[in-house]
């Protein structure tokens, strides 16, 4: 059986799962192999029944840390240094001379960019379409909330947006690292960041009713939405929860920002809802305080509690935003990062969403928002709507369906 191998940034739980998602679809052709860098989810891919190889150099948590900083726009430096970058290129290039894969698939574990090609290994990468080249060739990328200060609120948001849009399609932050280390290899040069989001072949995981681009380049395919399907049961406290007041549903990903998290969850004080809050792993050893209608857990079975609440509360992630819309659930978002953003607004130009700017976060916006929602008729009835478009779409079949029609 020819070996397929999977290279998820493990510290991330959606791009995590979806890996193991489509790795499921695809065992019956291959023997899937995972690798990477942490063991923050990589027991995931072990319970899944798949071989992990973890690599060298391994994520200590302070790297960990500043790899979300970066991720999140809150940092500048460069995510990794030559040396880390070479070191892990090294790494995955002795990993595929032993395996020999037919493929490597991805999502944003990007020294596999330099790593596949240098080795002549097709790189396949599985990704949101926010942040990629068509995506800002049609000019969809907002101005970022982390520089969203009052004093450029005078401007107009849609010169911001241009702006945005121009300098996501030519800049070359955070580039020089992986322009040495190709040039190292011998590979094509990288010229640009947004170089380092595409493969040989390019799986979207929207759909194009939501995504705001029907055609896509050459070797670029919509395939569907792909999020987790955990093997875990629901608390059977919460089948049996009260409806006699609203129920939220609130979920901060694998890249919480402990502020807007103490914010949001601390906002729930004293308001009429009760709250469900999958965010023990981001409030322990943290000052917050939580209020007595909130009930926190660790991670659920997401598509199946979705569907019990009203309203859902969300970072943005792609995994959190598509299992809001499968669960027809109206949600107030709060994106971290420009990727998550864009996922939000995609769903508030269909009418079931609302979105906060993270700088403009407070109990009263937050609360606001969720009233908002909650007494309007229309955005449940856009939310069931998107959940129909999305029942035509199986992101993890297709998915597996090309790799096996492509490399099988």
């Amino acid at each position: 059986m020819k070996n397929l191998v999977f290279a998820p940034e493990t510290l991330n739980i959606a791009e995590t799962t979806r890996m193991i998602e489509i790795a499921k679809e695809s065992q019956d052709k291959f023997h899937c192999v995972f690798f990477g860098y942490s063991d923050v989810y990589s027991h995931l891919i072990e319970q899944a029944g798949f071989e992990f190889r973890p690599m060298t150099p391994w994520l200590t948590k302070e790297k960990i840390e500043h790899l979300w900083k970066v991720d999140r726009m809150e940092s500048f430096d460069d995510p990794f240094t030559e040396s880390e970058l070479k070191e892990r290129v090294e790494s995955e290039i002795a990993l595929y001379q032993e395996l020999n894969p037919v493929a490597v698939v991805i999502g944003f574990t990007l020294s596999v960019t330099i790593s596949a090609r240098a080795a002549k290994v097709p790189l396949v990468y599985v990704l949101p379409f926010p942040l990629t080249r068509p995506f800002l060739e049609a000019g969809l990328s907002t101005f970022p909330d982390e520089f969203d200060y009052p004093f450029l609120r005078i401007f107009p948001s849609k010169f911001l947006d241009r702006i945005t849009n121009d300098w996501l399609k030519s800049t070359k932050l955070w580039i020089k690292p992986f322009q040495r280390v190709a040039k190292h290899y011998g590979i094509p040069p990288i010229n640009r960041l947004v170089d380092i989001y595409e493969g040989d072949f390019n799986l979207v995981t929207d759909i194009p009713e939501l995504a705001g681009v029907k055609d896509l380049p050459q070797n670029w395919q919509y395939v569907g939405p792909i999020f987790a399907h955990l093997e875990s049961e629901t608390p059977s406290e919460l089948l049996n929860l009260s409806h006699e007041q609203p129920i939220i549903y609130c979920a901060m990903g694998s890249s919480a920002n402990r502020d807007i998290l103490k914010t949001v969850i601390e906002s729930f004080d004293n308001a009429p809802y009760t709250v469900i809050a999958p965010v023990k792993a981001h409030i322990q050893n943290q000052n917050i305080s939580v209020p007595k209608n909130v009930l926190v857990y660790d991670w659920l079975p997401a598509p199946k509690v979705n569907p019990l609440a009203d309203i859902a509360v969300i970072h943005g992630g792609q995994g959190t935003v598509q299992t809001a819309c499968a669960a027809g659930t109206p949600f107030v978002g709060i994106g971290l990062q420009p990727e998550q953003e864009s996922n939000i607004d995609a769903i508030v130009r269909q009418g079931s969403a609302i979105r906060i700017r993270k700088r403009r976060l407070s109990r009263k916006t937050l609360l606001n928002s969720i009233e908002q929602l909650l007494n309007n008729p229309l955005a449940r009835q856009k939310a069931k709507e998107i959940q129909i478009l999305f029942a035509d779409w199986n992101g993890t079949k297709n998915s597996a369906k090309f790799l096996k029609q492509k490399f099988g």
